[in-house]
């Protein structure tokens, strides 16, 4: 499976990442960059890695050496090499905790991206024991709804088996109708084996699932989902984008593919665009819901709480 979908969402892409391709004719690092994430599009994950380490060797540790590592990761997952992807993710996440402190958001970022390549290759304890490092760890700087907080509570929940109490705690948060509500009660009475996959922490297995699903917003949605959780943000950020075009602009799988889009980005650290995509969820669920529906004012909250919540 290549890293990306064919055809979907690349010309957005490259227009929010664009400083990589406007320095690539005279940055050799980010024509390496360019070039690996061209390979990984055309499904050339041998080419992608080793323009990636390529790029890498170039770097000088310079500080896109962990956007660089984090695309390595993501290619290894892709070619079925979770043992290799956590071997990156120790580094990036070693680098990151050198550089900025073990409580700094890059590095829980990382934490987080080191503990579901380790639960994706098996290894359930080390994952387990880093997702709940990772959770203290967020609840002494960061708030309850922010990504990197969701994402190890997630994982902690994927360990224990305790869906139902995240889903109840993303419910006061969030609202009933938000993607990580619904996720999180799907998982805890799972309808399909995708979920079943994901409840139990078999990312692989629910990666592999869910990728059979592309004529589906839902089954985009939930593909996209695992994507995320594995930190392949490029390729989650294209099923969502696909499943945004596949539904209603009105429909609940389109509200949470854009939502979806905007978590993506808040993980990439582009506050600019993320902020543009909620603003644009707000306005759909007040055509579909109305200004003071629960779901709307859930989406406010969201958008409200990247202005206030440390970067």
């Amino acid at each position: 499976m290549a890293v990306l979908l064919a055809g979907v969402g690349w010309l957005k892409w490259r227009e929010v990442r664009a400083t990589r391709v406007e320095r690539q004719a005279t940055d050799t690092v980010h024509e390496l960059h360019s070039d690996a994430l061209d390979r990984a599009e055309r499904g050339d994950l041998t080419g992608a890695a080793e323009r990636f380490e390529e790029a890498l060797g170039a770097t000088g540790g310079e500080d896109y050496t962990a956007e660089l590592l984090q695309g390595l990761a993501a290619v290894h997952l892709a070619e079925g090499a979770p043992g290799r992807a956590v071997a990156v993710w120790l580094t990036a996440y070693q680098l990151q905790k050198d550089e900025n402190g073990a409580d700094a958001v890059p590095t829980l970022a990382a934490a987080n991206g080191l503990a579901a390549a380790l639960l994706t290759h098996g290894e359930r304890e080390a994952a387990g024991d880093r997702y709940r490092d990772t959770l203290a760890r967020c609840g002494r700087l960061l708030d309850d709804a922010h990504p990197e907080s969701v994402a190890a509570r997630n994982g902690v929940a994927r360990i224990t088996g305790e869906h139902a109490q995240a889903a109840e705690l993303y419910e006061r948060l969030f609202g009933p109708a938000h993607p990580d509500t619904r996720i999180a009660r799907r998982q805890s009475a799972p309808d399909g084996p995708a979920i079943a996959r994901l409840a139990a922490g078999d990312l692989a297995g629910a990666r592999a699932l869910a990728a059979a699903a592309f004529d589906s917003p839902a089954g985009l949605n939930d593909y996209a989902m695992v994507l995320r959780e594995q930190r392949d943000l490029m390729a989650a950020y294209r099923a969502y984008e696909r499943a945004a075009e596949l539904s209603d602009p009105l429909d609940p799988e389109h509200l949470a593919a854009r939502d979806g889009i905007a978590r993506v980005m808040l993980l990439q650290g582009d506050v600019a665009n993320a902020t543009i995509e909620l603003t644009a969820v707000i306005e759909a669920c007040v055509t579909r819901h109305g200004e003071h529906h629960p779901g709307t004012a859930a989406a406010r909250r969201n958008l409200e709480r990247i202005s206030a919540a440390p970067s």
